[in-house]
């Protein structure tokens, strides 16, 4: 479900892109329209991207995505299955730490190269053990 999901939600942010962001008129915007996009539910789709409390949720949240950091690498994988995993391969069965998880979570996989502020962090951790 989360494949359906995450299609969904970079379509959304595709239409958005080319169709609201680009024009700075509602002519512009209906005149250059997603053809898989009915009028009617386009138009709905403008007046809510124009509401001023969703433009500033959309601004707000934009920032805060630029302020993260150490990105994580389990995809929809939750953190609860990865405690659980790590626990369940720990020989006394004892709860990981924070910072194992941390590690866990964010280090690469398939040979992808982390940032080097991860890294970093991750380097400092493992001189904390």
């Amino acid at each position: 479900m989360t494949g359906v999901r995450e299609a969904w939600k970079g379509y959304k942010t595709r239409i958005k892109g080319k169709h609201f962001e680009r024009y700075n008129n509602i002519e512009d915007m209906l005149k250059n329209r997603p053809l898989d996009i009915p009028e009617v539910q386009f138009r709905k789709l403008i007046a809510y991207w124009s509401i001023p409390s969703v433009k500033a949720l959309s601004r707000l949240n934009s920032e805060n995505r630029k302020k993260q950091q150490h990105q994580h690498r389990m995809g929809p994988i939750s953190f609860a299955r990865v405690r659980n995993e790590m626990r369940e391969m720990n020989e006394n069965k004892e709860d990981p730490s924070q910072v194992d998880v941390f590690v866990a979570t964010r280090t690469g996989r398939k040979g992808k190269e982390l940032d080097s502020g991860t890294q970093a962090v991750i380097v400092s951790h493992n001189k904390l053990k």
